[in-house]
């Protein structure tokens, strides 16, 4: 018997240790809260571990300072890596992280891919000695005791988060808080300060340092604008709290702010780069950086929002603010910089309204400020040519730049037709009109006999990188020639609202 006492022993000791794996793989821990649970249950920073005299440093050991490499496992992110590869504490490994960001060019520090190389500054860590150990730094009230609890309330220990804001943040921050306060009911806004309260532990953010935004499904918008919530407290908020969305953009990038914003709000449909086109020849685009569906009968209701949040561009002019309005669209423009001021008249626009070929002639002849004669009598031969004499008619006669033009309308008289083609060998530039010819045809016909450079297309009038919208028409756009002025010639309709659209941006229109 007493031989098999050790055998027996032996065999409980395997026993347990088999019962303690299987039971510790029934409770893994979610990688999500592996890193930091110590935080929650000491006051203050997690001593190093002791290393005994005979082990050999880690590969990640901060020897020296200076920069290295680290290739991302599974589960990584930039507080594990810094505080358990590289032994920094808590404090310093929020003062590298900025850092780490710029020279890794990282947006996200919670989306690592595994398989990737980061460098790490290991010598501007604050609190680190010239040996680059770190050394203790003297750190707030970031994670207090279960002492510093009420003794009335069992609620495990207490986890109060602090961030800091710059002028400027803050600043860009109230103007969005502005604009939001006009894109969220207030029924559904909630002003309480998040705070979560549980058996092991009680959460809460400083609404000064983590403000919050109402959302429009009745939740609330969380931003964190430099990244300071750790992975383990977001893990918490997310868990216990799911109506709270983190949002971790800066209000001073004023765009993805509120596109994070407002990806979060839970509106019914919100689109980014939004392009609206109104009519086709005229045709009127207006530009938006978002448009917003509040729910799903908005546009019956004429609730659509079309917001515009760059303040480096002129804003929409009355004129464009009230057709909107008909249309069921409001134009929100919160951070306008130059305002509505409009550039100083430079350009022409010449609107041909007639329909007869001769007419459309003339009105083009007069919008270049070109004299002309009608029915003029045009010396074909004349006294020099044997004595014989011959005039032709001409139905427009006029001159610019020391040359002679003649117009006339083919009516299907051959002998006229001919006469007419003679005075090109006189000298005479000519301009032959037919009986189905329109404005474009017309046009092309006196602008190819003057040489002004110019083909019919469509122009935009108003170019988008000026103002959120744009004006396309088609038409000639040519420059001045000898006598001839220039400018945009169009046979297009122009309704009130294309008329003060380009009479705000500095086109006079004369009507012909």
């Amino acid at each position: 018997m007493s031989s098999l006492a050790p055998r027996l022993w032996v065999g409980i000791a395997f026993a347990a240790v088999a019962l303690l794996g299987v039971s510790g793989g029934a409770h893994a821990l979610d990688r999500r809260f592996e890193l930091t649970p110590s935080l929650l249950s000491q006051g203050g920073e997690a001593p190093a571990a002791p290393r005994s005299e005979g082990r050999p440093a880690r590969k990640s050991e901060r020897a020296s300072a200076g920069v290295t490499d680290y290739t991302v496992r599974p589960g990584d992110h930039i507080f594990k890596i810094l505080m358990k590869e590289y032994g920094f504490s808590n404090r310093e490994a929020e003062t590298l992280i900025p850092e780490v960001r710029r020279i890794n060019g990282i947006t996200d520090i919670r989306r690592l891919r595994v398989g990737q190389t980061i460098r790490i500054p290991l010598g501007t860590a604050a609190g680190s000695d010239v040996r680059g150990h770190s050394r203790p730094v003297a750190r707030e009230a970031a994670v207090a005791s279960v002492a510093s609890v009420p003794a009335a309330k069992d609620t495990g220990h207490l986890l109060r988060m602090t961030s800091y804001a710059g002028a400027r943040a803050t600043h860009d921050l109230d103007a969005a808080r502005r604009l939001w306060d006009g894109l969220v009911a207030a029924e559904v806004r909630d002003a309480r300060p998040i705070r979560i309260e549980d058996r092991n532990f009680s959460l809460s953010l400083d609404p000064e340092n983590f403000p919050t935004f109402p959302a429009a499904d009745g939740g609330r918008i969380l931003v964190d604008a430099d990244g300071k919530i750790p992975p383990l407290v977001r893990a918490l908020i997310e868990e216990k709290e799911p109506s709270v969305r983190i949002v971790s953009e800066n209000p001073r990038n004023r765009r993805r702010f509120l596109a994070s914003l407002l990806e979060g709000a839970g509106f019914y449909s919100v689109e980014e780069n939004v392009s609206l086109e109104f009519g086709a020849d005229p045709k009127l685009t207006v530009t938006a950086d978002f448009k917003v569906e509040k729910s799903p009968d908005s546009l019956l209701h004429n609730d659509v929002i079309l917001l515009n949040v760059d303040e480096y561009r002129r804003g929409v002019p009355p004129a464009l603010t009230g057709f909107l309005k008909r249309e069921g669209f409001q134009m929100v423009e919160p951070f306008l910089g130059r305002g509505e001021s409009a550039p100083p008249a430079s350009q022409t626009l010449y609107q041909i309204t007639a329909s007869e070929p001769r007419d459309i002639a003339d009105s083009l002849l007069r919008a270049l400020n070109l004299r002309y004669d009608v029915d003029r009598s045009v010396e074909l031969f004349g006294s020099g040519d044997g004595g014989v004499t011959l005039f032709v008619r001409a139905d427009r006669y006029f001159e610019n730049g020391g040359d002679r033009f003649v117009v006339s309308h083919f009516d299907g008289d051959p002998v006229s037709y001919t006469l007419t083609r003679l005075l090109e060998t006189r000298g005479y530039r000519v301009i032959m009109l037919g009986d189905h010819d329109d404005f474009r045809m017309v046009a092309e016909k006196i602008f190819g006999r003057l040489r002004m450079p110019g083909s019919f297309a469509r122009y935009d009038l108003v170019p988008y990188r000026e103002a959120p919208y744009g004006i396309q028409m088609s038409g000639f756009r040519v420059p001045r020639s000898g006598s001839a002025t220039g400018g945009f010639f169009t046979n297009a309709a122009l309704n009130p609202l294309f008329r003060d659209l380009l009479d705000f941006n500095g086109y006079s229109i004369v009507s012909y």
